[in-house]
């Protein structure tokens, strides 16, 4: 019994250390979703991550189809419970990035930045990039690899956290 008081004092102190990373990431988000309202998905929906994140946190990924990382978070992305928006930058035309999301099987819905205009507005300059937009605000942000429980986790602190 004494290994997993260990295992769980571990576990606790990894959650605590990437919870303080990842605030630190986040101190340099812009506040506001605004700069994310009034664009489209791949699909030619229109996309309000305001409207989308009042009532419960919304997951969106920054990724791009050549990023090796991606490749790893992208199924878990797919697997996501509740609200999730992605960001394909520097990726291609809408029909590359279609056709990619096709031949990988997934579901979530996309935002196609070809000129990376998104990225810059948010100050992205490595993918993957996880953030936690809640109430239309940027809250929580997060790169590299991340698993699923890592953003189910994320969201969740988010939402009870307000």
């Amino acid at each position: 019994m004494s290994w997993l008081k260990r295992l769980l004092g571990y576990a606790l102190v990894l959650l605590v250390v990437m919870t303080a990373v990842d605030l630190w990431r986040s101190r340099s988000l812009p506040a506001s979703a605004d700069a994310l309202d009034g664009l489209v998905t791949l699909q030619g929906k229109p996309v309000s991550l305001a409207t989308q994140s009042q009532h419960e946190p919304v997951l969106l990924y920054v990724w791009a189809s050549w990023c090796g990382v991606c490749r790893l978070v992208s199924p878990m992305v797919d697997l996501v419970p509740g609200r999730v928006m992605s960001i394909a930058i520097a990726s291609g035309s809408r029909e590359k990035v279609q056709a990619y999301m096709n031949d990988k099987g997934y579901d979530f819905p996309v935002i196609n930045d070809e000129n990376n205009r998104l990225a810059r507005a948010l100050g992205i300059g490595v993918t993957p990039t996880l953030m936690i937009v809640h109430k239309g605000e940027l809250k929580l942000a997060t790169t590299g690899f991340t698993t699923l429980p890592g953003m189910m986790l994320r969201r969740w602190l988010v939402q009870f956290g307000d």
